[in-house]
């Protein structure tokens, strides 16, 4: 059956020569195996039971070639779009947009002036020590999917099982061995109680807090200074949090676009394609107006769309949602004209 099956795949192109060879060969001399105790059983003779042998050997080395075969298999494409459900995108009628790393894409500068706005601020606002002006955003250390324990000042890598990866515990800039792991939180395992002191630093949003929180407690560290890596946290997401509410960071970007923003033309022609198409589109972002308007008329100059004609992409504009709370809030929605709100 399993042959069968191979046979099939090959015959309609989907497995490649190589893996297509080995595999049908291997699975074919497999059958092999299938004989042999019946021949032994049977009472065969010395000589086809040695020609079985050598059959057996040959099936064996035939399959454990299959992995060094897959290797030369073609990899999947990564800027390919893959689904775990079928979705019949023409029965689809509304499209939803973000703004913020969605149709805007953002070079590496902006972490670096996210961290330099909440690190002064830190310094200026909450009275840090300004030899924490020192520390300078590190693109390197920050990943995806970290959390800070805010009990133990640790920012971590969780895998699958909520078990912290050997490599995946730093104090400060410090990675901590298994052992030091072991010995600060009794094994790598985050249990329940100790998973309530969490928070998640998950997306690309987060990468210069999670490198501030690193680099402040490794001051408190390398100044022999004790402190609570819980206040810690509340002090640098609160200064990360007024980087954004207070605008800093937007007009910085507005005033150097071409410093901070990627001009990415594919994404302005997906959307005047589902516009041709007859969609509805929409735009819902946390950004305030003033930011997306500039950031998107900056985007769309070399598109040939004039004045306030990125509008005319989108059905409907909202900024300032304030999502996730947007989306389950009875507060009214304050519409915006050519000159002033209602």
């Amino acid at each position: 059956m399993a042959l069968a099956r191979l046979r099939l795949l090959d015959r309609y192109g989907l497995l490649s020569p190589a893996l297509s060879a080995t595999a049908l060969r291997s699975l074919g001399d497999l059958r092999a195996l299938c004989t042999l105790s019946t021949t032994l059983r049977s009472g065969a003779g010395e000589d086809e039971i040695e020609r079985i042998r050598r059959e057996f050997d040959d099936a064996k080395r035939n399959y454990l070639s299959i992995p060094a075969a897959i290797k030369d298999m073609p990899k999947m494409n990564p800027q390919g779009i893959y689904v775990n459900k079928n979705v019949k995108l023409d029965d689809l009628q509304v499209y939803g947009f973000d703004y913020d790393y969605t149709l805007s894409h953002y070079s590496e500068h902006l972490q670096c002036l996210i961290y330099d706005l909440a690190k002064r601020h830190l310094v200026n606002e909450l009275k840090y020590p300004e030899s924490c002006l020192q520390y300078e955003y590190d693109r390197t250390f920050p990943i995806r999917g970290l959390y800070y324990d805010r009990l133990k000042g640790c920012l971590l890598k969780l895998d699958f099982f909520g078990s912290i990866e050997p490599d995946g515990c730093f104090f400060g800039r410090q990675r901590l061995s298994l052992s030091e792991i072991k010995e600060l939180y009794g094994t790598r395992h985050i249990g329940r109680d100790q998973a309530r002191h969490l928070v998640g630093l998950m997306d690309v949003f987060c990468f210069s807090e999670a490198c501030l929180i690193a680099d402040i407690v490794q001051h408190f560290i390398d100044a022999k200074l004790e402190f609570d890596p819980s206040y810690i946290y509340e002090d640098v997401n609160q200064s990360i949090q007024h980087v954004h509410r207070s605008g800093l960071i937007h007009r910085q970007i507005l005033s150097e676009p071409e410093k901070f923003l990627i001009k990415k033309s594919q994404v302005f022609r997906f959307l005047k394609m589902l516009k041709e198409k007859g969609k509805k589109l929409f735009l819902l972002t946390n950004s305030p107006f003033y930011f997306v308007d500039g950031g998107m008329r900056y985007l769309l100059e070399d598109q040939h769309f004039d004045g306030n004609s990125w509008r005319e992409l989108f059905d409907v504009v909202i900024a300032q949602a304030n999502k996730p709370t947007f989306y389950n809030s009875d507060h009214p929605f304050r519409f915006c004209g050519a000159s002033m709100c209602y």
